[in-house]
């Protein structure tokens, strides 16, 4: 499970087959032309019936010429009519008619597969080593990561990289028959296993575990139909093992997380359905779910919490909502994608406007938690800097002045919430994280002024 001195569950690689195409447009072929051309047809002609006229001013003309250009004017146009409790009403019927007839998932990136399981493509292509960044990038990231724990090591501090997994790979057994058939390649995390644990540095294979716990009993759903993280059920299976794994490293008696007398329930709570919310729709019965009805922390002498450090993406969230980041990690933060500062505040800073290494030694523990669609860098990009910061300083604070400008209009686009929904779904189309779009867009003001 764990390269921490703990018996690793091995991962064999998958069988080559032929490869073929994984979109959710093979799902979509059963849907009529005509009952499509009909039902949008019906739904046009209602809305214009019941849409009110805006009373609010309307915009000025030079206004509407400049936002309409950019894109931003329809977004705000189409955000404002889905407002309207009419408009919402009818996008609900639409994605509950589609979704029970077609299988049609109406979140851009996410498709249906067997029994109402949902998928997301990018994590699919993940799974299948569809986006494969190569021996060398990988061997390269993972040898930066031992330099980067040997010196954190000298300095009382301890680093952990988590592998988390996702749907495709858990419960790949109801993805489409379509991408079963399709050719399995060397994955990105496959390789990170091996090369950690060749070069030592700490880690946990939580996608080699929860292939294990599924395989027993009584088996608990790892992951809900329609959530696109882990299950409830499963991030207390996360925090329990990443709260033992840190305290063997650390050398200390941390405060132990115990969940028990679980109870299965046909309703999904906290981030369990979050993809149908996201349409949204009403969760449909028969998604049985576990959730514990006993939590706790050990408390009192002999316990003594660490603070550490969470970098990562919102699979670490349950860290907070689950309290070990209070109770056991010493009130410590995440750095959301190695950008933003959870818990947030309007007066947080982002990361790159920390001092790297001072912020570094607030800490006894760091936590990289990777999911498997999040490989192309360790930490997104923690271990590239801490790594040149320890071999190579001045570079290092000369480069973060050099990207001070780019990084001040990412921040300003970040700021934007109608752009930064506008981008989410750019970047789901083009196949590309949200935060390599910021970059392009930012890099393009910046040249345009």
């Amino acid at each position: 499970m764990s390269g921490t001195g703990n018996k690793k569950i091995q991962n064999k690689g998958p069988q080559k087959t032929a490869t073929k195409s994984r979109t959710a447009s093979a799902v979509q072929a059963n849907d009529s032309i005509l009952n499509k051309a009909l039902w949008y047809a019906i739904s046009l002609f209602l809305a214009f019936i019941f849409l009110r006229v805006a009373t609010s001013k309307a915009p000025q003309q030079e206004e509407i010429k400049s936002s309409f250009f950019d894109g931003t004017y329809q977004e705000a146009f189409e955000d404002g009519l889905l407002k309207k409790p009419f408009i919402a009403g009818l996008k609900k019927m639409k994605n509950e008619y589609e979704f029970s007839l077609f299988d049609k998932v109406n979140v851009e990136g996410f498709y249906a597969g067997k029994e109402n399981y949902i998928f997301i493509e990018d994590r699919t292509k993940a799974a299948f080593g569809d986006d494969y960044y190569g021996d060398k990038t990988v061997q390269d990231e993972v040898r930066k990561a031992k330099f980067v724990q040997d010196t954190l090591k000298k300095l009382g501090i301890q680093l952990l990289v988590l592998f988390a997994p996702v749907k495709s790979t858990t419960y790949s057994e109801m993805l489409p028959d379509y991408v079963l058939e399709t050719e399995r390649k060397t994955t990105n995390y496959q390789s990170y296993v091996k090369d950690c644990e060749e070069q030592g540095v700490n880690f946990i294979d939580f996608v080699s575990y929860f292939k294990i716990l599924k395989s027993r009993q009584p088996q608990y759903p790892l992951f809900s139909r329609y959530g696109s993280h882990w299950s409830y059920y499963g991030e207390c299976v996360a925090v329990d093992t990443t709260i033992k794994s840190m305290e063997k490293l650390m050398g200390v008696r941390l405060p132990h997380f115990h969940f028990g007398d679980i109870q299965l329930r046909d309703t999904a709570f906290v981030r369990d359905a979050d993809i149908f919310r996201r349409m949204p729709l009403d969760v449909p019965k028969g998604n049985v779910l576990a959730y514990p009805a006993q939590m706790a922390y050990d408390e009192g002498p002999g316990f003594t919490p660490e603070k550490v450090l969470g970098i990562g993406d919102s699979y670490f969230r349950c860290f907070f909502y689950l309290g070990a980041m209070e109770k056991a990690f010493g009130n410590g933060e995440q750095w959301y994608y190695y950008n933003s500062i959870i818990p947030e505040d309007p007066n947080n800073p982002e990361v790159w406007q920390l001092d790297l290494k001072q912020e570094i030694m607030k800490y006894k523990g760091i936590l990289l938690m990777c999911n498997e669609v999040n490989l192309k860098t360790l930490g997104d990009g923690f271990i590239d800097d801490a790594y040149l910061l320890y071999t190579d300083p001045v570079k290092f604070y000369a480069e973060r002045k050099q990207k001070y400008a780019l990084n001040m209009q990412k921040k300003a686009i970040r700021e934007d919430k109608p752009l930064v929904s506008r981008l989410e779904k750019e970047a789901q189309q083009m196949g590309i994280t949200l935060d390599s779009l910021i970059t392009l867009d930012a890099s393009k003001k910046l040249n345009r002024n």
